[in-house]
């Protein structure tokens, strides 16, 4: 709605007085469509919808006739000129129905409706089918064939055509239904849509004069009100121009007037606010129209002579803190000199800390922790800064003293030396990481003196019980050559046996074969009479059926000679019918039964026989499992036999083996024996080396309990031969030296 409120009061008006014209033409042009709908929903439902209902009804009326000469035409099948009646009835009546079919083929149809009219037309063709060759039977005099073509074929033509045309119906008189259904609605819609029409029309009449009306009178009443607010000092009123016409442009005027007066207002506090805040440079911008851009530039003018030299200060501070000290403050005039003097001050007084700190550092870097910085030329925290880094100096100095007196008692073998006094800090973790690596250099060395006399010990010891070894080993080769031996004849006998199994194996074979092949006979018999039984079953379930149809045959006849009597003189021809066919339903119904008689006494002798030709499977399968159980134990026995002889040979092949292994053990034992030899003489080499380090009297005597320890059993050793089982065990002093492996690695 922008460009209305844009447009001049007479267009507005002009505008409001257009629309109420179209809206009368619209709502008049509407009435005339949906009147011409109505007209065209009523012309479809006379020429189409009334016309196939009634060609549907004329239908089903002439099929009823045409089903009612054909049942009354086989009840005067001796009557030739009756006959003749009801052929020329059906044949008229036939021609309606095709008639009024094709007239209602002839309408207007959808496809569904199509559809159904073709089932229609198909199921009339099978009707009229059916009538023609009850027809052909009546003329060949076959009355009979005739009446079963009514029953049989007829009557469900019929039916299903009836059914179909009933569809259809259902179909047709929807659809017409559906057509008045739109026709209500259409009409109540138009009148409901014209009643809407005319209430909007009204409507629109006068929200157009309220909106001409508001659009004139509101921006008056804006510009007054913002006028005023002006006049009071009140900067915050907020004007909305919302239209280009006359009013539009007099807001306009007064908005802008009203901004640059908020703009000046608002950038002058804002520079108040930034400079009692987070920036002293911020200034009014000077792009203000006339006497506004004087303003500013004045202001701006007055503030930043007195900032220019604040800022001068921060610059020169900066660089202080940023540790250049090589620039001075700019000297200010008058009652601001104060400002260069203090800084100078400051600077005097880090150039000599910086002089005290940079001394004290390249001292330390240089590795000469004896100097002391003079902390009576500063005061304050400057003073007690010069203080802690002598304190610093004097603490390396002594710490790292007593770590190099360590380190020379152990480079000239004592290993006694220990760190003694109060550490702090890092000092304290280099004290006792320096008296930890003493100790476990000590306990090191002690182990290695204490495990090169047990090595010393343990190789004299080897050396003997290699001497036994060997001994043992001959021996063990004899009994193996006599071993070999024997296994050869067992080899011998149980290969007999094996070849024994095999043959008896085969026999079982061939009897099991016998006895299936039996087996396969009698299961075979089995079949076969339960085949036989089965079919003499089927044969008495066909008996039962065709006398239960008989019963029932007895059942339509009497039902029929019920109706020709109930007909009178028409139905007395169709009674005799119905009679002769229940006479052959009751003769029917007693030669069933006495063929049942027989099939039961048939079905009984053969169910005795498959009973005794099952016993004689079973029996037969009895033997047939028991000559498989003999033979699959007889396969058994041949494996197992076979399985023997096999592992007899590898036994013998693996003694073989034993006997070449043993004469290699024999030789190794020799090539031990001297590498025992060899270890001693190195022992003793090991320990002269570490004899060099002094240790503590704990340290020292452990090994000396150990190195001695084993030294009576190798007496014994060498005595008693046999005891060489032991041996191992008599190097067990070793393991104290060697326990502590992870600590060496450490280390």
């Amino acid at each position: 709605m922008k460009w209305f409120h844009d447009l001049p009061i007479a267009r507005k008006l002009a505008v409001g007085f257009t629309l109420t014209t179209l809206m009368t033409l619209a709502l008049g042009s509407f009435a005339l469509v949906r009147l011409g709908e109505a007209n065209a929903q009523l012309r479809a439902m006379s020429t189409n919808d009334i016309p196939s209902v009634q060609h549907l009804g004329e239908v089903r009326a002439q099929l009823g006739e045409f089903r009612t000469y054909e049942m009354a035409q086989l009840t005067v099948l001796d009557k030739p000129e009756s006959v003749a009646d009801y052929d020329k009835r059906m044949a008229d009546t036939g021609k309606v129905v095709n008639a009024e079919l094709a007239a209602y083929a002839a309408l207007p149809a959808g496809d569904k409706e199509r559809q159904l009219y073709d089932v229609v037309a198909a199921r009339t063709a099978d009707y009229f089918k059916a009538n023609g060759l009850i027809k052909e039977a009546i003329a060949a005099g076959d009355g009979v064939t005739a009446q079963q073509i009514s029953d049989e074929q007829s009557r469900p033509a019929r039916r299903a055509l009836f059914a179909a045309l009933k569809e259809l119906g259902e179909f047709s008189n929807g659809v017409m239904a559906s057509r008045i259904e739109t026709a209500n609605a259409t009409h109540q819609n138009s009148v409901y849509a014209i009643i809407g029409c005319i209430v909007l029309l009204s409507l629109l009449a006068a929200v157009m004069g309220v909106v001409i009306s508001r659009a004139i009178t509101r921006p008056l009443g804006q510009a007054v009100h913002a006028i005023q607010s002006v006049a009071r000092g009140d900067l915050s009123v907020n004007i909305q121009a919302t239209s280009r016409d006359e009013a539009g442009k007099m807001l306009a005027a007064t908005r802008d007037m009203t901004v640059m007066l908020r703009r000046f207002s608002e950038q002058t506090q804002q520079m108040v606010d930034m400079h009692a805040g987070p920036d002293i440079s911020h200034r009014i911008p000077e792009d203000f129209p006339g006497v506004y851009g004087q303003l500013a530039v004045g202001i701006n003018t007055v503030i930043f002579e007195h900032l220019d030299a604040i800022q001068d200060a921060i610059n020169v501070l900066n660089q202080y803190a940023a540790g250049d000290l090589s620039p001075d403050a700019r000297r200010l005039p008058g009652s601001r000199a104060i400002l260069h003097e203090s800084m100078d001050a400051a600077k005097a007084s880090l150039l000599a800390i910086n002089t005290q700190i940079q001394a004290l550092a390249q001292a330390a870097a240089a590795g000469d922790f004896t100097q002391r910085g003079d902390a009576t030329r500063f005061d304050h925290d400057f003073r007690v800064m010069i203080e802690h880094l002598n304190t610093m100096m004097q603490v390396a100095d002594g710490n790292l003293s007593q770590l190099s007196h360590l380190l020379q008692s152990i480079a000239n073998g004592d290993l006694t030396a220990r760190m003694q006094g109060e550490f702090h800090g890092v000092f304290a973790s280099m004290r006792d990481d320096a008296n930890t690596t003493v100790a476990q250099l000590t306990r090191i060395v002690g182990r290695i003196q204490q495990a090169s006399s047990s090595i010393s010990t343990a190789a004299g010891e080897i050396a003997s019980g290699n001497n036994d070894l060997s001994r043992r080993t001959e021996q063990q080769a004899a009994n193996l050559e006599e071993t070999a031996a024997s296994m050869e004849e067992l080899t011998s006998t149980v290969r007999q046996n094996a070849e024994h199994a095999r043959q008896a194996n085969q026999l079982a074979i061939g009897a099991h074969s016998v006895a299936s092949q039996g087996g396969d006979v009698v299961g075979r018999v089995v079949s076969t009479m339960h085949e036989i039984d089965a079919s003499s079953r089927r044969i008495a379930d066909i008996i039962t059926v065709i006398d239960g149809i008989a019963f029932q045959t007895n059942i339509l006849a009497l039902n029929a000679a019920v109706e020709a009597a109930r007909a009178g003189e028409q139905g007395r021809g169709f009674a005799v019918v119905a009679s002769e066919v229940r006479t052959l339903a009751q003769r029917s119904a007693g030669a069933a039964k006495e063929i049942k008689g027989l099939i039961d006494e048939s079905v009984g002798k053969v169910a005795e026989g498959s009973q005794l030709v099952n016993q004689a499977g079973a029996t037969m399968g009895e033997i047939v499992a028991s000559v498989q159980r003999v033979t699959d134990i007889m396969a058994e026995i041949s494996a197992a036999s076979q399985e023997q002889s096999a592992g007899i040979e590898q036994v013998n092949q693996t003694v073989v083996q034993m006997d070449e292994t043993t004469q290699q053990n024999a030789a190794l034992v020799e090539e031990a024996t001297a590498a025992a030899r060899a270890m001693e003489e190195q022992a003793g080499h090991l320990t002269d080396a570490v004899a060099l380090f002094k240790l503590d009297s704990h340290a020292h005597a452990a090994p000396a309990t150990v190195v001695h320890a084993p030294a009576a059993p190798r007496a014994v050793a060498a005595a008693k031969p046999r005891s060489v089982v032991a041996a191992p065990r008599r190097v067990s002093p070793r393991e104290p030296a060697l326990a502590n492996d992870t600590e060496w690695q450490e280390f």
